[in-house]
């Protein structure tokens, strides 16, 4: 099997019931981002613009753009575009780096610091709404297994870019 040119190797092995993981996956991912996306909007953000804020740095420190486009997983014009919607609505800020002006700098502004922490805690809402009434031992076997495959799926990406 090829993907983007890349060959995967066909296995049953990690599946042997067939796919299962995928389809939950996806499900996982949208149901997940339903749930953000309808919190976003009491607070006037699009999705995506949540995983921008929370890559900036909350104290303001300036943050070369390439960077936090490799963060969020998305291109640097991608970034750009989205930075582009959050500075017209006041929440950050670029600048040119002081050693390389060809590198373009975004912090947060006050404001943009403001609706940073508004997401942090709506995602917290967010998570405690959804593992509500699972086992603690639950809880942290699952927050250790999507950091795993986070891990995972962000170095398989890597290959194929």
């Amino acid at each position: 099997m090829s993907l983007n040119g890349h060959q995967i190797p066909a296995s049953n092995a990690l599946r042997p019931d067939g796919h299962r993981f995928v389809p939950s996956l996806v499900n996982i991912m949208k149901s997940g981002r339903a749930l953000i996306t309808i919190r976003l909007a009491e607070i006037g953000l699009h999705p995506g613009q949540d995983h921008m804020l929370m890559q900036l740095d909350a104290s303001g420190e300036p943050q070369l753009v390439c960077k936090i486009a490799d963060a969020i997983g998305v291109r640097s014009s991608t970034a750009s575009k989205m930075l582009d919607r959050l500075q017209s609505g006041g929440l950050v800020e670029r600048t040119h780096g002081t050693i390389d002006r060809r590198h373009t700098m975004v912090s947060l502004t006050p404001k943009g610091r403001d609706v940073r922490d508004q997401v942090d805690e709506l995602w917290g809402d967010v998570e405690i709404y959804i593992l509500r009434g699972c086992p603690q031992a639950e809880v942290e076997a699952m927050c250790h297994a999507t950091e795993r495959l986070d891990a995972l799926m962000a170095e398989r990406l890597r290959r194929l870019r």
